[in-house]
Order: C-alpha cells, then sequence, then structure tokens
C-alpha cells in the first residue's frame, strides 16, 4: 500500500487497511454499495486459504450466516473481523483495495524480518540458498584419506551412503 510503510502485513498495516475500509465503509453509509469487488475478493481470499466459510466464520468469531454475508456484500465486516482474518494468512489489503500485498503470510513475514536483521553474509547466503546456488566464493573443500567425496545436496531414492571405514575394526 503507497505511503503507508514497508508494505508487510504486521499490525501497524493490519490497521492501516481496516482504517481506510472504515472511511469507506462510512462514506456509503446509507447507500447502497454498488463495487462489490472487495466482497468478491473476501471469497477469493477465504478460497485461496482452502477455508469453508464455516471455517473462515469461526477464525473470526462470527457465524458460518454472517460471513455468508461479508460474502454476498450484505453486511460489511468490522476491524476485528479483517484483522483475525489477516492473522490467519489473509491478504487483507487485497480484499480492501484489490493490490496484493508483498508479504502476506505468517511463514513469510517471519522470513522478511529476519532477513532484515541478518548480516550481509547471511542474506547472500540465504538468497543463494532459496536460488538454488552454490556458494559464491568458488571454494573447494580438500580431505586427505577420503574414498569418495560429494560436494552439494544429497536427494536421491533409495541412496546409502557408509559412512566410515574398516580400519581399526576387529
Amino acid at each position: 500500500m503507497g505511503g503507508h510503510g514497508g508494505g508487510s502485513c504486521d499490525a501497524k498495516m493490519i490497521a492501516v487497511c481496516a482504517n481506510d475500509y472504515v472511511i469507506y465503509a462510512s462514506h456509503n453509509q446509507g447507500n447502497s454499495v454498488t463495487d462489490t469487488s472487495h466482497f468478491l475478493r473476501l471469497r477469493e481470499e477465504r478460497k485461496r486459504l482452502k477455508l469453508t466459510q464455516a471455517a473462515a466464520g469461526a477464525i473470526a468469531e462470527v457465524t458460518r450466516e454472517t460471513w455468508s454475508r461479508y460474502e454476498s456484500g450484505a453486511q460489511s465486516p468490522g476491524m476485528e473481523v479483517l484483522k483475525a482474518f489477516a492473522l490467519a494468512g489473509a491478504d487483507v489489503q487485497y480484499v480492501l483495495i484489490g493490490v496484493r500485498s508483498p508479504v502476506t503470510s505468517p511463514d513469510e513475514r517471519l522470513l522478511v524480518e529476519r532477513f532484515r536483521i541478518s548480516p550481509a553474509g547471511l542474506r547472500d547466503a540465504a538468497l543463494r540458498v532459496l536460488l538454488g546456488e552454490q556458494s559464491g566464493d568458488g571454494s573447494r573443500h580438500t580431505f586427505k584419506e577420503v574414498g569418495q567425496y560429494i560436494h552439494g545436496s544429497v536427494n536421491q531414492t533409495g541412496l546409502t551412503l557408509n559412512v566410515g571405514g574398516t580400519k581399526g575394526k576387529k
């Protein structure tokens, strides 16, 4: 959401999204709302999270019938409902204004938070892992008295690695 900070869906961003929604709803009080796209996006987010109306209602502490009214546009969800939905992984910014938040899930928020506070070397290593790249320094490992050496990840069904040898066994 331009102008409101980093765009992450933290508590401050939820409050900003909810405040924007309250302002929108108060301007339309007593009038029929002709733009129902936010109600459709609410349904879309629920389905993206693979939730039934009953499950979404339980998260927001409302009945399935109330949730159904939110999705049909017969009733507008309040700030507490939107907050609970956001904390369950919904992109409330998208629901309200139709623009996806860059970070939505708790895992993504944690990843971004930890990435930002990490030293440069660790951020570089994390990016390389996520991009499937090898270490950036081009270093090679050398071992003495090793019969075989595997560099990189090993992920093969049926592969057995025996570590150690027969030295010292009687």
